[in-house]
């Protein structure tokens, strides 16, 4: 977690999940992920049956599900983070019965650990020269990319606040956030299936860094992508109805588990 402490300057857009390159089978994806749905020029991510969770600085509103359907939100169902950029909302499915959708993942990730961001937004080709991406592929389809997980921190930025977690821009391969997709998501296996670990949120620059979508290996200056990290609001998901994994029982068993090894480790010491 290098990037700790250092200068950072935001760089405002709503986000996207970013490509390799254009007309790869992992660029646009109709197949999978199929619960990442647009909210007007953005995303969201379907967390249950008839629940949304967002980006707040995306907003509540219609919930478009290509190929699924477009649902209507229902009236006072909009349940906003009190000072972070998160949103949960319900929507009206009427006669369709969506059973796909992500469950929220509230496990830590670890240091370099690779997960898939999606959603609807621009993407583009590696630059000729090698040294980033060319952002000149519109928005509007459901893409997803892969990066590596640098840790987290708390944001306090006007409209843009949260703990958020971090993947630096470094090499060919892997994904950046650009327009369009804020409010998407940041997804790892769990027991087979997808679950989110985070929301799209900004985009931003570290240390002296200014290519906005140029690969860096410096540990310090780099451009980076950023989410909602959800193990941080494990207690705002449950008030409000949110299911998560490991279910709050089991952590809390894992908790005593540890706490009964420290005091043997002590004792035996």
């Amino acid at each position: 977690m290098h990037w700790k402490g250092l200068g950072f300057t935001l760089l405002f857009v709503p986000a996207a999940a970013m490509a390799v390159a254009p007309g790869n089978a992992s660029d646009t994806n109709t197949t999978d992920y199929t619960f990442v749905g647009q909210i007007g020029g953005a995303s969201g991510v379907l967390i249950g049956p008839d629940m949304v969770l967002t980006a707040k600085h995306v907003g509540a509103g219609n919930f478009v599900l290509p190929g699924i359907g477009t649902f209507p939100l229902v009236a006072g169902s909009v349940v906003n983070h009190p000072s972070d950029d998160l949103t949960i909302f319900k929507i009206n499915t009427g006669a369709v019965t969506l059973t796909n959708y992500a469950v929220v993942n509230l496990t830590e990730l670890t240091d370099g650990q690779n997960f898939t961001m999606v959603g609807f937004g621009g993407s583009g080709p590696v630059r000729p020269d090698g040294s980033g991406y060319d952002m000149n592929i519109g928005a509007g389809v459901r893409r997803k990319a892969t990066a590596a997980y640098e840790g987290n921190f708390y944001l306090d930025e006007p409209g843009f606040k949260g703990w958020s977690a971090v993947a630096p821009l470094r090499t060919a391969g892997n994904g950046m956030l650009a327009g369009g997709d804020s409010g998407g998501g940041w997804f790892v296996d769990y027991n087979g299936k997808a679950s989110v670990v985070g929301i799209n949120s900004w985009i931003g620059t570290f240390g002296t860094w200014t290519d906005q979508f140029g690969f860096s290996t410096d540990p310090d200056n780099f451009a980076g992508s950023g989410g909602m990290y959800l193990p941080k609001y494990a207690s705002w998901l449950q008030q409000n109805g949110v299911t998560t994994v490991p279910e709050p029982g089991t952590m809390i068993a894992l908790g005593l588990g540890a706490a009964a090894m420290l005091r043997r480790r002590k004792r035996a010491a």
